[in-house]
């Protein structure tokens, strides 16, 4: 008897799609702008995207994570203003 090993993969929300992902940094980019006028809004993403990956090696598959490269984003906004 031979037995098979299925391995199930979950994205929760973000694919292995480039286009998928350059549509969610455009939101992320875009809330952002909005809540940040005059921050460097891409940098913001970009920090916000790091801090999204730095959590997934930390602790494994993350539960939303466009809200929380969203949130992470408007944080480095915040950082980023302030200083």
């Amino acid at each position: 008897m031979t037995q098979t090993t299925q391995t199930r993969r979950t994205t929760y929300g973000l694919a292995s799609n480039p286009s998928e992902w350059a549509a969610h940094r455009r939101a992320v980019v875009f809330s952002v702008h909005r809540l940040y006028p005059g921050v460097d809004a891409e940098r913001a993403a970009t920090e916000g995207l790091g801090e999204l990956c730095r959590q997934i090696v930390v602790h494994g598959a993350v539960d939303r994570p466009a809200v929380v490269w969203c949130e992470a984003a408007v944080a480095a906004a915040a950082r980023m203003r302030a200083a």
